[in-house]
């Protein structure tokens, strides 16, 4: 039941091991959890579209994430609205979380996308870099002015 005709990850046992924390990802960097849904929705449909192939990867769900991801930095950058601080995943009652979700959300869709990838996905610098389609120094660029916005709206020292 875990394996498809051609011997590797099912494509249902895909959807349901990785479609909740694709939307996560892809919420932080749109802001809207319907939005967050639906281009989640569409990576897979493109992830069904080319099973044959996609099933033959080493790992599936880190192609779908790569196509969520772009999608959601594409999105985020033609709408360029700050997305919503509502959420489910955090805790309201703490300040701290949405001052950083917050934070996080006035990014620009690049640093946004490479700061969710990287610390909360604790992914290296060449593998988002792959993922967001760009070089390693423009992902250790991203992170670095990302860190130094956080640090300023945040109140910590800037070095």
């Amino acid at each position: 039941m875990g394996t498809d005709r051609w011997g590797g990850q099912s494509f249902d046992t895909l959807y349901r091991d990785s479609f909740a924390v694709v939307v996560r990802s892809v919420r932080w960097i749109v802001g809207d959890a319907e939005v967050a849904r639906e281009i989640t929705q569409d990576a897979f449909v493109a992830a069904l579209v080319h099973w044959r192939k996609v099933s033959t990867y080493d790992n599936p769900g880190a192609w779908v994430r790569r196509v969520a991801i772009r999608q959601a930095v594409r999105a985020a950058r033609r709408t360029r609205i700050a997305p919503s601080l509502e959420t489910t995943d955090v805790n309201p009652d703490r300040d701290d979380a949405l001052d950083v979700r917050a934070a996080v959300a006035a990014l620009p869709a690049s640093q946004r996308a490479a700061v969710v990838l990287h610390y909360l996905h604790d992914l290296p610098v060449g593998e988002v870099a792959r993922m967001l389609g760009c070089s390693d120094s423009t992902v250790r660029t991203h992170l670095f002015r990302a860190r130094k916005s956080l640090a300023v709206r945040l109140g910590e020292e800037v070095d």
